[in-house]
């Protein structure tokens, strides 16, 4: 009988025939504490650092079994195992400190066969933000091949997701010039020779793109789509549909920014190649946190201002700055002027599906004193009630009821409203109220 070939980096002979091949060490169990970020030897089972190490590797493995989550969560069983039946560690997602995959158990029954050799590039997400998070950070191994793979294969990250890619994830793919099958393995699936590339972007440090990741967008996206737009860009949020959240009267910060010569730009409603004409023309550029600027940031370039309005306390923007940064050397403003955060009942902490109640004066000055807008230009500052009454409005069209959690409150704890001015109807010192969604007008 023989004995079976370890994974070795691709383009290398086998091991015992080359130095540097490293053994895998096993993941710490479910639950446990992680180790420390980027050991010595940046090995997979550490985050993905994006200075190098297993994030710019790639294995290859025979008869490798690809394994997708039998069940919906945040970290999941599923990823890819050797055919010794060891847990490979570089098909680990990686978010921030924490691995989103565990070892799935060995599958029942015989799996599927896939002949010939198949690039892994880790789960497919429906979620716009997170699908060019983390469905595309393994892309980037295509660049280094000598020869293509015949397929890439991904896994859902949900079980009970649609069947097949949306359309604007079609329309990502043709954008970056892939010819290749495309591949959502929906079962256990045997696969003769998988090439597995390191996480070289993602959330958390590794937001910053590795040099190679970098690299084959900066070669490969959009080559075509020339710059087309106005040379002031505000990314809005305000048409979107469903529960996601935003800016509370963000209809009155459009019209402030627009006498200062901001387009007013809906990326939701434009196809991509469009949005990316826009985000290519722009010289500043500015918006809530949120997805749309995970698709600036792969075309970012050291020539562009960028500003990012919290629109929730909440450390989430920090996965954009770091892109945009490592993207395009320029660190973009991170402008705070959230007073309160409108949450939905059940909640604790603001999140994706709040409305952030901004402190329009304070914005102001922070967007003149970052050279967005001019000094001396006057805006319009809502009043409290009109606040109340757009959180109603907001209430209605959700099905949901709000409630206000004042900046630097503890979570779900009722506390003062923070200094400032706020329009003569709200007394210093009076937390905001809760609306009702029954109350309209």
């Amino acid at each position: 009988m023989s004995t079976p070939s370890r994974p070795r980096p691709a383009g290398q002979v086998p091991a015992g025939s080359a130095p540097g091949v490293r053994k895998a060490a096993p993941l710490p169990p479910a639950g446990a504490e992680q180790p420390s970020p980027h050991p010595p030897d940046g090995s997979a089972g550490s985050p993905p650092n994006p200075l190098g190490g297993w994030s710019e590797s790639i294995l290859e493995l025979d008869d490798a079994l690809v394994v997708p989550p039998a069940e919906s969560g945040t970290i999941q069983p599923c990823g890819v195992l050797e055919r010794t039946g060891a847990f490979c560690r570089q098909a680990v997602t990686w978010r921030g400190r924490r691995a989103m995959m565990t070892p799935p158990p060995a599958p029942a029954g015989t799996p599927r066969k896939l002949p010939g050799r198949h690039l892994f590039a880790g789960q497919i997400w429906s979620h716009f933000g997170h699908f060019l998070a983390e469905s595309l950070p393994r892309l980037w191994a295509l660049d280094k091949l000598a020869e293509k793979p015949q397929s890439i294969v991904f896994i859902p990250k949900r079980p009970d997701q649609p069947r097949g890619f949306r359309r604007y994830q079609q329309e990502f793919f043709r954008l970056l010039g892939l010819d290749l099958e495309l591949r959502i393995l929906t079962e256990p699936t045997r696969v003769e020779r998988l090439i597995v590339p390191g996480q070289g972007f993602g959330l958390g440090e590794i937001a910053a793109g590795t040099a190679s990741f970098r690299a084959y967008m900066r070669r490969n996206f959009a080559p075509e789509v020339a710059a087309e737009g106005p040379p002031r860009l505000y990314l809005s949020r305000s048409r979107l549909g469903g529960l996601e959240g935003g800016i509370v009267l963000e209809g009155v910060l459009e019209a402030n920014l627009a006498d200062s010569g901001y387009e007013t730009f809906h990326p939701q409603n434009a196809p991509l190649a469009r949005q990316i004409a826009r985000y290519r023309a722009a010289e500043r550029i500015i918006g809530p946190d949120g997805s749309a600027f995970h698709l600036f940031g792969f075309v970012a370039t050291d020539r562009q201002k960028a500003g990012i309005i919290l629109r929730r306390n909440s450390g989430v923007y920090q996965n954009l700055a770091t892109q945009i940064e490592g993207f395009s050397g320029n660190p973009p403003a991170v402008l705070r002027a959230v007073r309160a955060d409108w949450i939905p009942e059940g909640k604790s902490r603001p999140g994706r599906y709040s409305f952030g109640q901004l402190d329009f004066e304070n914005l102001r000055n922070q967007l003149a004193a970052e050279g967005f807008i001019e000094p001396a230009c006057a805006w319009k500052i809502p009043r409290y009630q009109r606040i109340r009454r757009a959180m109603a409005r907001i209430s209605d069209q959700k099905g949901l009821f709000y409630r206000p959690l004042p900046a630097g409150s503890p979570r779900g704890g009722a506390a003062a409203a923070p200094a400032g001015p706020d329009g003569p109807t709200q007394a210093a010192g009076d937390a905001p109220r809760p609306v009702d969604r029954k109350q309209s007008g």
